[in-house]
């Protein structure tokens, strides 16, 4: 097998789609490759303007790249625009530091010479060379493929031109920058820095877990959720009116998902969904049941997600509730409570509506009222939204412009609308690279939802929707008492063990802490750069093993499991700074010594964030045990 077979073959595995292009070049077209003494040394010249890819001879101009690149031996991941002739790449992936090396080609051809000249075979196939050709990138392909580890060291992020013969392709390299770019940006956002949500979460998810364990699970839905194939996700944007006459027409015929503000306006219009979704925490979420009547929540499948507000489920009179919990949270999977499942991966109502249907497996998935945008008449909901049309105002110094729908000029939008078209874009992609369904935007207005078929909605039930044979209802089944009941004995159980593990951590950290501390006051009055001259090396990496070996229990093993995503929005944006820090070069005793001396008062901030969210998670998990406690006395007596 060749050089190009093999890494094709390995390409074939990941990336198919770029395999498969690969296959059909003849040859080549468009380049012509000049080898001398050996592949590492072939230039390549571009026959349309006669220049070639590499200035002097391609080793030697490699090679000062390599030397240029010695500050960087400690990246865990390098960003390159070029491919060049592959050799660069091989010699970088000698660094066992580098986990991971993105390189973005513009020229499918450059691609198919340098992998018959360099063998990345074995990098690809694990995924630590991922070569992306950027016609048709945007950001949506890159949330893909970029893992959780380097989306860590997004503040490392440089886009390196492989050599200056790339200067020529500087608006694709712009447009490569702003797509990676505009995905970092909303992992960062997303994560947010106020923890105050998450301890809500908690604290509504334990008081909510004998009413998730006593109601149909997740699964049920699935198996029994597609009662047609189609599915019709009714959003609040201000272009949901125009879509409404429609929708009645053919209620009968499709499966009607609505998020919970719409839920008021479906039932002016006579209009009944079949299932639901809430994502909110905050009781004010709840209006949305209460404005709505029992006769009309009859029948209505009410898709939650376990962190509502208890004042929220009071006001659903009728219906059936089923509650799952959200794939973010690493302690609802340390529940073991798999089979009432993990739905609201993004940040709406209506990227859960849209992750539910994707799961319940729907042929095709339509969108309506989903503009993510204001209206052209400043307007932000739709027409009789219960918080009125105007709910967002608008505001000129915060709010961006996006591409608007159909392509043609932009619309006006938040950096929270952005949010979740950013979530919208990344499942969609996921649905479009399995095949299996088709999404559709027909909502007629408001941004581009990249990914999505763009079709009037009269288009839509035209090509889509079958008239002959009316829904039958969503009917789900509970879990039988005795099956509850282990559940909540092993949600207690569970509990217990939690208190324990943050109560161990809780003393380490305190030690680790006090030692922090003592150091820093000792040399606080010398100036921080000049610290190389008054604390030893020895003593500074001392302690930063201690803090490794504290760092090495709070990640990767229990107590992260279950406390990792609800202390994280507090360290998340200081943990960018650590993971910056920690690749900075090591050349001298100083460089050392300020390294070693940074991760120090690093970490006493580390330390006291820890501290303080544990004692707040701790006063939560304690008030709520109770409820467990007096469900199982309950079920005793009966």
């Amino acid at each position: 097998m060749n050089i190009f077979q093999k890494n094709l073959t390995a390409l074939q595995q990941v990336n198919p789609a770029l395999s498969t292009e690969l296959k059909k070049i003849p040859g080549n077209q468009t380049f012509e490759v000049f080898a001398t003494d050996s592949f590492a040394n072939a230039n390549i010249l571009d026959t349309r303007d006669h220049t070639p890819l590499y200035q002097a001879q391609p080793v030697e101009e490699i090679e000062q790249t390599l030397k240029s690149f010695e500050k960087y031996k400690l990246y865990n991941s390098l960003y390159f625009y070029g491919i060049g002739n592959g050799y660069l790449y091989q010699k970088l992936l000698e660094n066992p530091f580098l986990k991971t090396l993105y390189i973005f080609e513009p020229e499918l051809e450059l691609i198919y010479i340098a992998l018959h000249l360099t063998d990345l075979s074995k990098d690809i196939e694990t995924g630590r060379v991922k070569i992306i050709h950027t016609v048709d990138f945007d950001s949506s392909k890159f949330m893909l493929i970029v893992n959780s580890i380097d989306q860590a060291f997004f503040k490392a992020y440089e886009l390196h031109i492989h050599t200056p013969f790339y200067d020529k392709y500087l608006d694709d390299i712009t447009h490569v920058n702003k797509s990676i770019t505009k995905v970092f940006s909303y992992y960062v956002n997303a994560t947010g820095n106020d923890a105050t949500d998450e301890l809500l979460g908690l604290e509504n998810f334990l008081h909510n877990l004998p009413l998730m364990v006593q109601n149909p699970t997740l699964r049920e839905l699935e198996k029994k959720g597609k009662i047609t194939d189609t599915a019709i996700i009714v959003a609040t944007g201000p272009s949901l009116a125009k879509q409404l006459p429609l929708l009645k027409k053919i209620q009968n015929y499709v499966t009607i998902i609505s998020v919970d503000a719409s839920l008021p306006i479906l039932e002016k219009e006579g209009i009944k969904p079949d299932i639901v979704t809430s994502i909110e925490r905050i009781a004010l979420t709840g209006k949305f049941y209460e404005k709505t009547s029992k006769a009309f929540q009859k029948d209505i499948i009410f898709a939650l997600t376990a962190i509502v507000h208890p004042d929220l489920l009071k006001n659903i009179k009728n219906g059936q509730i089923q509650l799952s919990m959200r794939p973010t949270g690493t302690h609802y999977y340390y529940m073991q409570l798999d089979e009432w499942g993990y739905v609201g991966m993004g940040m709406s109502a209506a990227n859960m509506a849209y992750e539910l249907a994707s799961k319940i497996g729907f042929k095709q998935i339509v969108l309506i009222g989903q503009d993510l945008a204001y209206g052209k008449d400043g307007s932000s909901h739709s027409k009789n939204h219960i918080f009125g049309e105007d709910e967002v105002k608008q505001n000129d110094r915060k709010d961006d412009y996006i591409t608007a729908y159909g392509g043609e000029g932009e619309v006006k939008t938040t950096w929270v609308w952005k949010l979740f078209l950013s979530g919208y874009e990344k499942a969609v992609a996921l649905n479009n690279a399995e095949g299996k369904i088709t999404t559709i935007n027909a909502t007629e207005g408001g941004a581009r939802i990249t990914g999505t078929k763009e079709m009037p909605f009269q288009e839509v039930i035209d090509t889509y929707v079958k008239t002959d044979k009316v829904k039958p209802k969503i009917v789900l089944q509970k879990p039988s008492e005795e099956e509850a009941y282990e559940k909540i004995v092993q949600s207690k159980q569970k509990i217990d063990e939690v208190i324990v593990i943050a109560e161990q951590m809780q003393r380490r950290v305190t030690k680790l802490l006090k030692e922090i501390t003592q150091m820093i006051n000792r040399y606080k009055k010398y100036d921080i750069k000049e610290i190389h001259r008054y604390v030893k090396e020895k003593e500074t990496k001392k302690l930063v093993d201690k803090i490794a070996k504290v760092r090495n229990t709070y990640y990767g093993g229990q107590f992260e499991s279950f406390y990792g995503f609800l202390i994280s929005p507090l360290l998340t944006h200081l943990e960018y700074d650590i993971a910056y820090w920690s690749i900075q070069p090591e050349r001298s005793q100083k460089e050392r010594i300020h390294k070693n001396w940074k991760m120090i008062v690093f970490h006493h901030e580390w330390c006291y964030r820890v501290m303080v969210n544990i004692e707040a998670i701790l006063k939560v998990i304690n008030e709520k045990k109770v409820v467990l406690e007096k469900e199982l006395e309950k079920e005793a007596v009966c």
